[in-house]
């Protein structure tokens, strides 16, 4: 198969590796998987954060564990394209690299984290861990920092010479299912420990829900957590699943996933009305809501960029009109 440069590109950035990209003009910096350069100090600031998320996991919210685990959450909690660590056992050989080689143990379980970090302005990683560490009380690294909060994962065109240039920023998408998971959070709230979640694997006899094989078990969301499906992070909806279930079932709707397999369809409703949960994904009308929320951010950060343009272009008077409330109104130095 004939590579485009895209997909050459594409590729490169995917190898982990610091590389220029000559075709666009645009350079990634280093990646936290690397230990030269400006990688150094991502890795640093990441493995420093690890004994609070460790203790977190273990003595405050024990369903924090199987979150970090997730893919798709580490996504959107970390913008990482791995999960934030992973259990030893389930992490294929071709997939090795992607994590670093220290083994940490969290609730008796043994993870690798994953060393997919990039400094900024090439990823947001570093502000959202800072973020996310601040949100839920644990302290900071002390360590030197590639640089401070990033400006919303802005890349660097190549041979750009001070002064203001023009970025490309990330798609407004990542914004927009942060948005929806952050609704879906205030949806029903639901704390659980890891005692609950071992009653919920222990009722499905120590098996997969999907295959019904023993083995080792990951905590999956029956409905995914996505615009499309509207899935929430309580127990009616999280079910033991192995690695390649769980894999193989991506977003899918576990009754498509399981068509041939009606008596486990069977099993994991009856779970879900166990617990209470009704997906709401369902319900057309809550469609057409998110999809109102989703198109109202893409306008608000459109409307706000093109305010910013204005202000650093110096047209001060033009952007104190496009404000929307007179709070905002007072002279802009």
């Amino acid at each position: 198969m004939r590579l485009t440069p895209e997909d050459i590109w594409t590729r490169l950035m995917g190898s982990g590796l610091p590389v220029v990209n000559y075709l666009s003009g645009y350079v990634p910096l280093c990646c936290a998987g690397s230990e030269r350069g400006a990688g150094m100090k991502i890795a640093e600031y990441v493995r420093g954060s690890l004994p609070g998320i460790v203790a977190f996991c273990e003595a405050e919210d024990a369903a924090e564990f199987g979150r970090l685990c997730d893919r798709a959450w580490s996504k959107e909690v970390f913008d990482l394209g791995h999960p934030f660590w992973s259990r030893v056992e389930t992490i294929a050989p071709d997939q090795s690299r992607r994590y670093w080689r220290e083994i940490r143990h969290v609730n008796g379980i043994a993870v690798r984290v994953t060393s997919q970090w990039f400094n900024p302005p090439a990823s947001r990683s570093l502000f959202l861990l800072k973020q996310y560490l601040t949100a839920r009380g644990l302290p900071l690294p002390d360590c030197a920092l590639p640089s401070e909060e990033p400006s919303a994962g802005k890349v660097v065109r190549a041979g750009a010479s001070g002064g203001r240039g023009r970025y490309r920023s990330p798609a407004i998408g990542n914004a927009q299912n942060g948005l929806i998971r952050s609704i879906l959070a205030r949806i029903g709230e639901e704390s659980f420990g890891l005692a609950d979640w071992q009653a919920v694997v222990a009722a499905f006899g120590h098996r997969c829900a999907y295959c019904g094989e023993p083995g080792v078990l990951e905590m999956d969301h029956v409905i995914p957590i996505n615009r499309k499906s509207l899935g929430e992070h309580r127990l009616g909806n999280l079910v033991p699943s192995c690695a390649r279930c769980n894999a193989s079932k991506g977003n899918r709707d576990f009754r498509e996933f399981l068509a041939d397999r009606p008596q486990r369809i069977q099993a994991i409703t009856t779970h879900m009305e166990r617990f209470g949960y009704r997906p709401i994904g369902a319900d057309p009308r809550l469609q057409l809501v998110f999809q109102q929320a989703h198109d109202e951010l893409r306008q608000l950060a459109d409307r706000y960029a093109v305010i910013i343009e204005t202000v650093l272009s110096g047209e001060a008077g033009d952007a104190r009109r496009m404000l929307p409330e007179e709070r905002f109104a007072a002279p802009l130095p």
